[in-house]
């Protein structure tokens, strides 16, 4: 009866112990590095081209890369307010005619996002994706506020 006692007693101990140990450990597992590359804040908003014509637009921004890394690609993303719906409006990939910036340095991409179709009378906002060498997943280095694209010209 007593060595029943003590055995249960130790199995009691360690479950409560290895319960106590499972978010530290648990969280220990999620932390995810911190990336190498980061961006000047991103501003953006629409404009009426036409009677019936919206547009987006980004000003420029700039990528700084650190040393040793290079740019593998980023993304300009508009996010729809209210209907979350999601489209890529720029895609830079480096290629030969599309050079990727030396690693080290930042990149100020220019016109990235101009002349983009919007629908009249909605609200977006506008995310930048970037990857460089060291990361395995694109990071959101910027969003936009949200801005609405005023209702078309009669």
């Amino acid at each position: 009866m007593k060595t029943r006692t003590l055995v249960l007693a130790g199995l009691v101990l360690l479950v409560v112990a290895a319960l106590m140990a499972w978010p530290v450990l648990n969280r220990q597992s999620q932390v995810k590095a911190a990336p190498d590359i980061y961006a000047s804040p991103i501003h953006g908003g629409c404009y009426i081209a036409g009677p019936s014509d919206c547009r987006l637009h980004v000003e420029p921004f700039t990528i700084n890369l650190a040393s040793g890394r290079k740019l593998v690609k980023f993304q300009l993303i508009t996010i729809q307010a209210g209907t979350g719906l999601q489209k890529v409006i720029y895609d830079f990939r480096p290629d030969q005619s599309n050079p990727a910036p030396p690693s080290g340095n930042t990149f100020t991409p220019s016109l990235v996002a101009q002349d983009f179709a919007a629908t009249c009378g909605k609200s977006y906002m506008i995310s930048l994706q970037g990857q460089d060498t060291g990361d395995a997943t694109p990071f959101n280095l910027g969003l936009t506020g949200q801005f609405t694209c005023t209702a078309s010209m009669p």
